[in-house]
């Protein structure tokens, strides 16, 4: 998968100029954005890996974000049980889920998945209408929140080395993890399936008890002579 930044026309156009005009930009990005591959909480010695893909503009990635993922985090990740890395992946509408992405990353790592989470509570009301509900509007509104002004909005919309990240996360998606849909739930590189149309917290549970019970115990050391 390949995307272009922007919502519209204007903005693909204001994405290949600044790609055009400044290649060094490209290198080195803006300073404060969040370029690392996912977002990942727990200890980094637990021996379970859990990766979500979602997709801002994904309903049933709102629906887990408000019901599956923190139960997740209150009886696995911040017990240590589980390492859990949080991962993009863009579902229709494209041009709203690009920006959005973008938009999360502009925050920084410190407002990323605060800026994530207030996305999936605001997609009843960028579908309701009602004037300053469109998602350009609350995609500003919300990063401002975490402290990013308008210029800053604005390029990092048009941030080269952004657009080229996202683009490469999402070919590892496509072609490492053959995501193909969201929320896609991976327990240490194993893909989990929800019991029901609509996920719940019990598939990914078993699916980590039985990762931990397949952990290889810990080596003894020797005993000194």
């Amino acid at each position: 998968m390949k995307v272009v930044l922007g919502l519209g026309m204007a903005f693909a156009l204001a994405v290949s100029s600044a790609q055009a005009a400044a290649p060094s930009a490209a290198q080195q990005g803006l300073p404060g954005v969040f370029y690392d591959d996912a977002y990942v909480m727990g200890s980094p010695k637990a021996k379970v890996t859990v990766v979500e893909y979602a997709s801002p503009v994904c309903s049933h990635c709102a629906h887990f974000d408000a019901e599956i993922f923190p139960k997740l985090k209150a009886d696995l990740i911040d017990t240590g049980k589980v390492r859990f890395e949080f991962r993009e992946y863009l579902t229709d509408p494209i041009e709203i889920a690009s920006p959005a992405v973008i938009s999360a990353r502009c925050t920084g790592r410190t407002g990323y998945f605060a800026f994530m989470e207030a996305f999936f509570r605001a997609q009843p009301e960028m579908s309701s209408g009602r004037p300053g509900s469109d998602p350009t509007t609350v995609m500003a509104r919300i990063a401002k929140g975490l402290g990013v002004d308008h210029d800053k909005f604005i390029a990092c919309l048009t941030d080269p080395l952004a657009i080229t990240k996202l683009n490469q996360r999402l070919d590892h998606a496509d072609q490492v993890d053959h995501v193909r849909g969201t929320p896609t739930v991976l327990v240490n590189g194993e893909r989990v399936r929800p019991d029901e149309a609509e996920w719940t917290v019990a598939p990914i549970e078993r699916a980590v008890a039985d990762a931990l019970a397949q952990s290889p115990p810990k080596k003894k050391a020797p005993k000194g002579r």
